[in-house]
């Protein structure tokens, strides 16, 4: 599997014809970082790299996040993503890997991804974490038992298991509010709070009498056993009224009406934006390119999606485990990240850094479009074997120079859509070599196709 870059532009100067491959084959992984300030032809590469993928035998899955809306190609299976759509994402699907996967993994990413979207508070995030592992667990996927996690465990049920959505968790934690409302209204409701105000009051005085400079205070005795002994009248009186059995744990994991709410907001602002929708998109699976366009996302919806999708990608295909020795060099898919400055995050539970480190074993090829160097951590830089330079800003020079072990010169010899600047790291070498490579003059042709 490789792509057609275009001439050596050295040697084509000596009249000597020498085309310039990008091969996966002998690559040290499937990953491409093109980088290119707007009119250096960021887009005509992506599109010129595409038509190359496409062809591919046997054909891996192409992936392509347009967030522009102007990577679209004819003979592309293309689904636009709105507000208005019927369909969408659900980020709570559970990787079945017992290894890699699980329900335990899969709170950690959502609540990652929503932080690195929107931060929540410490106190948000173990309300909404408690939240969506109780959730799991009914709809029978527990964190503690890997067999679980599995759609068909082999027991006859009246009705399908099936992963939750966003719309579940929605309905869900509006249900553990309002018991958490109306269950403070209970007697036992009343009596558990009670309870916990007095335990609060009698840990204060029992610090104050044990304190080693005390001095003997009957009237603190005197409150202590008074209060002893209303705290044993309302564990006394919640032990009597109580009904499900489960008012004490709810009562720990959600203490709080106020974080509650504020999580039950948060996840009805999710499902608002559009993108969290039980409907899979009508993509046609005999096409090896989708085409996912989410202009009409807001900024903050665009990563999100990304993200999630990413998960996604990455999670089916640590079930599939990882790629074969006879099969090494097999891509199985390929994600395309225009703009991808906008959904990197430089720490370790950003997918675009877990794929750039882990994907190349599971058969995973990412290649990310952005204008400067800048924009990604040196740890990314050096996981992504193919660097392509379409013409950066010159203030951006020394960084990539620095980067890339090259010299400077090179930088100015760059030319949009005449010129371009190729390192490519294969396997068995320590030193990338860095290649100045003519590409055809197809600016216009490549628009019309």
């Amino acid at each position: 599997m490789k792509i057609e870059l275009g001439q050596d532009d050295y040697l084509l100067s000596k009249n000597q014809a020498s085309p310039v491959f990008c091969d996966f084959d002998c690559l040290v992984n499937a990953h491409m970082l093109v980088m290119g300030k707007t009119g250096m032809g960021k887009t005509t590469f992506l599109r010129h790299v595409i038509r190359q993928m496409h062809r591919f035998s046997p054909a891996p899955r192409i992936h392509i996040m347009d967030v522009h809306g102007d990577i679209n190609l004819s003979r592309t299976s293309s689904v636009r993503f709105s507000e208005s759509t019927e369909y969408g994402l659900n980020p709570f699907v559970v990787s079945q890997d017992r290894h890699f996967g699980g329900v335990r993994k899969r709170v950690q990413d959502f609540i990652a991804t929503i932080n690195g979207c929107r931060p929540i508070g410490s106190r948000q995030e173990a309300v909404m974490r408690h939240l969506i592992t109780d959730l799991y667990a009914a709809n029978g996927f527990f964190a503690d038992n890997y067999k679980s996690w599995v759609l068909h465990d082999g027991i006859d049920r009246k009705y399908p298991k099936r992963y939750p959505t966003m719309d579940d968790a929605c309905r869900y934690a509006f249900v553990k509010l309002k018991q958490l409302i109306i269950g403070s209204d209970t007697q036992a409701g009343r009596a558990l709070e009670e309870l916990n105000k007095i335990t609060t009051k009698l840990y204060k005085i029992n610090k104050q009498l044990s304190a080693p400079s005390a001095k003997p205070d009957g009237d603190l005795l005197e409150k202590a056993m008074d209060l002893r002994q209303k705290a044993i009248k309302s564990y006394k009186d919640y032990i009597e009224n109580l009904v499900t059995g489960k008012e004490l744990e709810d009562f720990i994991k959600y203490e709080s009406k106020e974080v509650l709410k504020s999580v039950v907001e948060r996840f009805d602002n999710l499902k608002a934006s559009g993108i969290f929708k039980n409907q899979q998109p009508p993509f046609d699976s005999s096409n090896p390119v989708w085409h996912y366009d989410i202009t009409a996302l807001r900024e903050d919806e665009k990563r999100m999606f990304v993200e999630f999708k990413l998960q996604e990608i990455f999670s089916s295909a640590l079930e599939r485990g990882p790629v074969r020795r006879e099969e090494e060099g097999l891509l199985r898919d390929i994600m395309i990240i225009d703009e991808a400055h906008l959904f990197f995050r430089d720490d370790e539970n950003n997918i675009l850094n877990t794929i750039a480190k882990e994907g190349r074993k599971f058969g995973l090829g990412l290649i990310c479009a952005s204008q400067s160097p800048t924009h990604f951590s040196e740890d990314f830089f050096s996981n992504v074997a193919t660097k392509i330079i379409l013409g950066v800003d010159q203030m951006y020079w020394d960084n990539l120079v620095r980067k890339m072990k090259v010299e400077s010169k090179y930088m100015q010899y760059i030319k949009p859509f005449q010129v371009i600047g190729a390192q490519m790291s294969n396997k068995g070498e320590t030193r990338s070599r860095f290649t100045m490579v003519r590409v055809p003059n197809s600016r216009v042709q490549n628009q019309t196709h």
